[in-house]
């Protein structure tokens, strides 16, 4: 696979003689090639570095993002839990968990709208008084959407 990524030369408009950077992609429209900065320009090793840590931690926040966008095994139940289950199924499946951590990890790796989902029917339909809905209701951080 080709590099994503590459350093652009930029100019100052304002100052001719002042030279920097930025990090940039090429994007190739039919016959023509452009390279389109995704960073601010920097003059500095200082500023790419700066530059250089945002992308990672864009990449990182896009890695947990996608967690469990394509299922989620349960090791030592044999189970999974997919994206085209119904919300109903999901949580029997979850409430059938009995190690609290692990219920706490595999919730925690669905994704987001999964998980609103989850908490919408959990905190609506189900008994909070008992059993896992009590651990869910009781551990549901709204803010965040996670079980703490």
């Amino acid at each position: 696979m080709a590099d994503i990524f590459k350093i652009i030369e930029v100019h100052d408009k304002k100052e001719d003689d002042k030279r920097g950077v930025c990090i940039g992609i090429d994007v190739r429209i039919a016959d023509r090639e452009v390279s389109c900065p995704v960073s601010g320009a920097c003059y500095s090793d200082k500023e790419l570095a700066i530059e250089v840590e945002r992308i990672q931690e864009d990449l990182n926040r896009i890695a947990e993002s996608w967690k469990g966008l394509f299922g989620v095994d349960i090791p030592d139940k044999g189970l999974r839990i997919t994206p085209e289950m119904a919300t109903e199924e999901v949580w029997s499946i979850l409430s059938e968990i009995e190690e609290e951590d692990l219920f706490i990890e595999i919730f925690n790796g669905l994704d987001a709208t999964r998980r609103t989902e989850m908490a919408e029917h959990v905190l609506s339909r189900c008994n909070i008084f008992s059993g896992k809905a009590a651990v869910f209701s009781a551990r549901y951080d709204n803010k965040t959407g996670l079980l703490e």
